[in-house]
């Protein structure tokens, strides 16, 4: 929502911090925040600030300038391992100048799940214990800040977040438009043995990561049961890019499966296929098998596929033999 510029103290001097008290944290906390995004703004930042001097649990920093998103953690003073992303939501970039953002930190058993302007945009694993948390910071190009706390059930909320956008995948129809990560795609006829799913995509330039599940419901939290969950992961520490794969079960992550050496080319397109065996799941990404995974739950629990992170997705179909 824009309004007539007016330059604020807090525009003309940057780099100053504005700090709101937390009550203790826990999951299903939730933090939701509004703020005004000044004309000329470059950068903000929002942290969750410890009680221990210089630790930062969640350090969430977009960067208008550059039209990505950094999500980072401070421990003893020093950062520690940068996830970023270039976001684009259903009306384009989603931090927009001269206007105000409505953002929902929620809180899960093991991490954070944010929503912007009511859309889940993305997940920060927790590096801290939510209990040291103890205020919220913000820095630098926002004005107006205001923070209130609440508990939820169920993320996204409906209550406080838009209806989860749900496309439907029919059997040899494709999908190829409203295709705006994240996607929820719901499976009428599920993904048994002898289903395929093709998605013909491109990665973005400076990945981090992406994933593709294959689930038991539309919901993020509590959350589903997984049967497949395929994790391209980029630039990962000081660990080589891989392949994970894993499955969620009895609430939590099994075994993961880690496969080095990506195939996947920054800014290249191509062409993934998931293919359901009797044994498990065949993965090619173009004309090569990258991955098997076998089954560990029962494919037959499948009935949405879920998609977000680095990339953009063009085209998708299912099939069934």
């Amino acid at each position: 929502m824009p309004r007539i510029n007016v330059r604020t103290l807090a525009s003309i001097y940057r780099n100053v911090s504005t700090i709101h008290k937390l009550n203790e944290l826990k999951p299903t906390s939730a933090i939701i925040v509004t703020g005004y995004i000044p004309i000329e703004a470059i950068r903000f930042s929002i942290n969750l600030k410890c009680k221990t001097s210089g630790n930062i649990a969640l350090h969430f920093n977009p960067r208008l300038d550059r039209g990505y998103v950094v999500r980072n953690s401070k421990f003893k003073g020093c950062w520690d391992v940068e996830e970023t992303c270039s976001p684009a939501g259903s009306r384009g970039y989603v931090f927009r100048r001269n206007s105000f953002f409505h953002l929902t930190i929620f809180c899960t058993i093991n991490e954070f799940q944010i929503a912007i302007d009511g859309e889940h945009f993305c997940a920060f694993a927790y590096r801290m214990p939510l209990e040291e948390i103890v205020g919220i910071e913000f820095n630098d190009d926002v004005e107006e800040p205001k923070v209130r706390q609440t508990n939820i059930s169920m993320y996204p909320d409906p209550q406080i977040c838009k209806p989860t956008r749900i496309l439907e995948l029919l059997d040899d129809k494709p999908l190829d438009s409203n295709l705006e990560l994240p996607i929820v795609v719901d499976l009428p006829k599920g993904f048994g043995i002898g289903a395929k799913l093709l998605m013909k995509g491109r990665l973005k330039l400076l990945p981090h990561s992406f994933y593709i599940n294959l689930q038991k419901g539309k919901m993020i939290y509590p959350h589903p049961a997984i049967a497949l969950h395929l994790n391209p992961r980029y630039h990962y520490g000081n660990q080589p890019s891989c392949l994970v794969m894993n499955c969620w079960n009895n609430g939590k992550w099994d075994r993961e499966e880690r496969h080095d050496g990506q195939t996947w080319c920054p800014g290249r397109e191509f062409l993934l296929t998931i293919r359901c065996e009797y044994e498990g799941y065949v993965i090619w990404l173009n004309d090569r098998m990258i991955g098997e995974f076998k089954h560990r739950l029962q494919p037959s629990v499948i009935d949405t596929i879920r998609i977000t992170g680095d990339l953009v997705v063009y085209e998708m179909l299912v099939s069934y033999s």
